[in-house]
């Protein structure tokens, strides 16, 4: 799993990657996760690191669980989380643009 915040607890970071591939449509709305066992060798995690992260996931209301079926994408990411998310999304694809941009001018100066 990216360490791209390494201060942040192993299943805070765990559930930050499962809500960027909410976000980005990796996991689809109505999914099925994998199994717990299978979360945690994933993002290189105890099993109850991938647990906590689940349950976090499940009380903020992006996953809904249905006891011996599986754990599932809900169908409605969070409104007021998902306000924050694209102003965060966007906030960093300025920051590329820019990153970009600068690159373009040095690109061109030296041609």
């Amino acid at each position: 799993m990216e360490q791209s915040n390494p201060g942040m607890a192993a299943y805070q970071r765990v559930v930050e990657a499962i809500k960027h591939d909410i976000r980005t449509g990796k996991l689809a709305s109505g999914e099925r996760l994998p199994g717990n066992r299978a979360l945690a060798e994933k993002y290189d995690v105890a099993l109850a690191t991938a647990q906590k992260a689940l349950r976090a996931l499940q009380d903020a209301g992006w996953l809904t669980a249905t006891p011996s079926v599986g754990v599932f994408v809900s169908s409605e990411v969070p409104t007021d989380e998902a306000a924050a998310d694209v102003s965060v999304e966007l906030a960093d694809l300025k920051s590329q643009v820019a990153s970009l941009a600068q690159r373009v001018e040095e690109l061109e100066r030296r041609s």
